[in-house]
């Protein structure tokens, strides 16, 4: 198990990833490839899948403690909002933002690195591999990787991204 930073080093933690766009989904990490699988059952012959379609009694039992769900409201501006997250991302990170704005509780420099995901995913409704790493304060090292998969209430709009995140101590 990786011992995440101490809740007053979360903001270290987090200031210091450094993110990356894989669009070919060239996976490391066999619970993306599962994630990946999964998203394109549950979408069938549909561009993305919907929100209802993810229910955690149907889904792999290995996604689960790394899956990041966020609702996306369009309106009356563009805002990310933490659904759910995995106790997997709780545990490395040191926190849990369940239920809470992404620009009530990251500065913009947080707030823009982890947007890179959602905001491609919007434009292309496809999903996208994000890698990366970032730094404790006592200077172990994590590595990022993850799968972002958007899920569209109308079919068309991302109305939700479902993240699967591997985090790997170096």
């Amino acid at each position: 198990m990786i011992q995440g930073p101490s809740s007053d080093d979360t903001r270290s933690f987090l200031s210091s990833i450094d993110l990356m766009l894989d669009p070919e989904l060239r996976f490391e990490a066999p619970v993306l490839t599962l994630a990946l699988e999964t998203w394109n059952r549950l979408r069938g012959d549909r561009a993305m899948p919907s929100p209802a379609d993810i229910d955690p009694l149907t889904l792999p039992r290995a996604l689960l403690p790394h899956i990041l769900l966020i609702d996306v409201e369009h309106e009356p501006a563009l805002r990310f909002r933490w659904r759910l997250i995995g106790t997997h991302i709780t545990n490395v990170t040191g926190r849990d933002s369940t239920g809470r704005y992404w620009d009530e509780i990251y500065d913009r420099q947080i707030f823009g690195k982890l947007k890179t995901g959602p905001l491609w995913i919007m434009k292309h409704r496809r999903p996208v591999r994000t890698f990366g790493s970032a730094y404790y304060v006592s200077k172990d090292f994590i590595g990022s990787e993850s799968v972002d998969l958007p899920l569209s209430v109308d079919g068309s709009t991302v109305s939700r991204v479902m993240v699967v995140t591997q985090y790997t101590l170096d």
